[in-house]
């Protein structure tokens, strides 16, 4: 998907309820090469356990959640 350079690519956690360090690292290097060809990388409806390890970890300041699909589609 990312080799196709959309404008905008959104990422679904909304059934996540667990997501480690190899979880973000992963979402980490996607939003990099998405980043790298200046579209925008977001995620949607982080449920409360994943969202609370992106709070904790600071990255709720570096990735956009947005609450629902048309949220982050309008980003």
């Amino acid at each position: 998907m990312i080799e196709k350079k959309p404008q905008r690519l959104v990422v679904d956690l909304s059934d996540v309820t667990y997501i480690d360090s190899a979880g973000l690292a992963a979402l980490i290097g996607a939003m990099q090469k998405v980043e790298a060809t200046e579209a925008n990388f977001c995620s949607r409806d982080c449920r409360k356990p994943c969202a609370r390890f992106f709070e904790i970890s600071r990255l709720d300041q570096v990735f956009q959640i947005f609450p629902d699909a048309d949220a982050a589609l309008a980003g």
